[in-house]
């Protein structure tokens, strides 16, 4: 049977309602704080070095501890119970982080908040994205209101820092969670599987298409992780400022909505893998013009087909790997996805670019992004090909 337990004053909303508010209030919540924290650590005096180890810390234990707590959560049938402890959690660790002032001190908070934060992902899209599936509704219709709410959040919230400065961030932030866990509360579990009839988790890496998805899904992610951290730092070589930074992020990530919305007809058209390879040929597209352009005004243009591509991409892969999991394994094989986009991609991405801007020049870092997408898209196209992949 199904978890039917739901916060009676939210119970009434349908099943697309509730996976949309999640996103909406979890990336309303990002949105607040992802943006402004390493500023923030920056005006307190940390080296660029500091808030580098800093950065590192929530891909690295992604890749450490997503899967672990996501088959824990996946084995006890407590996927929703172990979201809402991860997110109380880093509620309480981002309040925490308003006190410390020194390195040492706030790395503990950051290492705390990266592990709390590990699995949020993974539990999430497995429970919203299985509920899709079950219900027969539209995924992307659900996601795109996620990017919705971290534009709107990051122009917004940018507006009111940069005015009350960032003490009253923490305290703000912090309260957000309190929907968002009420929110998930309301989400249902998958099926329940007898112990005799489960798949063993080995099941997920016999699936030859699904390991070579999250293959391609690492390459693609390098890309990505390369446009997050160095998409800022283009726009100031070019000699754009601020404003044209926040303009770059609010065209990408409105651009990302109609096609999440329209995700699923396109699949319906098409097929997932194709669009797939779609989606990588928009951002490759976006990044060719990143690497020849000299006008920094024209970055926000470009970033408008990056934000069509990703609006494809993100939802798609999603449903392929729920397509390709049992219902048993939901959270560990959203964890292996988190793990290749958020994990593994920006501990490549990171150095390898950083050393391309320093050697070669910051365009640059924009063609390696081309390069791991050509290949994403020729491991999407081997494996359709083959017939593994559908």
């Amino acid at each position: 049977m199904e978890n039917k337990r739901s916060i009676p004053y939210i119970s009434f909303l349908k099943p697309s309602w509730k996976g949309s508010l999640y996103y909406l209030i979890s990336l309303t919540v990002a949105g607040s704080f992802n943006p402004f924290i390493y500023v923030y650590f920056t005006q307190l005096g940390l080296t660029g070095e500091q808030v580098g180890q800093l950065a590192t810390l929530s891909p690295v234990l992604t890749m450490l501890l997503a899967t672990t707590v996501s088959s824990l959560a996946d084995r006890l049938h407590r996927r929703i119970l172990f979201l809402q402890i991860a997110l109380a959690c880093v509620a309480v660790v981002v309040f925490l982080l308003r006190f410390p002032t020194r390195f040492y001190e706030i790395a503990v908070l950051m290492f705390l908040s990266a592990v709390f934060s590990s699995p949020l992902m993974s539990l999430g899209d497995s429970l919203i994205a299985r509920m899709a599936k079950r219900e027969n509704i539209s995924y992307g219709g659900m996601r795109l209101w996620g990017s919705f709410g971290f534009a709107v959040s990051a122009l917004g919230f940018g507006i009111i820092w940069q005015i009350f400065g960032y003490e009253p961030m923490f305290i703000v932030t912090s309260l957000l969670y309190i929907p968002l866990i009420l929110v998930a509360g309301t989400l249902e579990e998958p099926k329940t599987v007898a112990p005799q009839q489960r798949l063993p988790m080995t099941h997920l890496f016999r699936d030859t298409g699904l390991v070579f998805l999250l293959v391609a899904t690492f390459f693609a992610s390098i890309s990505n992780s390369l446009f997050m951290t160095f998409s800022g730092i283009y726009v100031n070589y070019l000699g754009g400022g601020n404003f044209l930074i926040g303009l770059m992020t609010a065209f990408g990530a409105f651009a990302e909505l109609p096609m999440m919305f329209y995700s699923d007809r396109f699949a319906n058209w098409i097929r997932k893998p194709n669009v797939v390879i779609l989606s990588y040929i928009l951002m490759g597209v976006a990044f060719t013009g990143y690497v020849f352009t000299t006008n920094p005004n024209v970055l926000p243009w470009l970033t408008i087909l990056k934000g069509l591509g990703y609006g494809l991409w993100f939802p798609t892969t999603v449903k392929l790997v729920v397509e390709h999991s049992p219902d048993e394994w939901a959270a560990t094989s959203q964890s292996l996805l988190a793990i290749c986009m958020f994990g593994l991609a920006p501990i490549v991405a990171g150095p390898v670019g950083g050393w391309i801007h320093d050697v070669i020049s910051p365009g640059a870092v924009f063609g390696l992004g081309v390069v791991t997408l050509i290949i994403a898209a020729f491991i999407i196209w081997g494996i359709t090909a083959k017939g593994q992949l559908e």
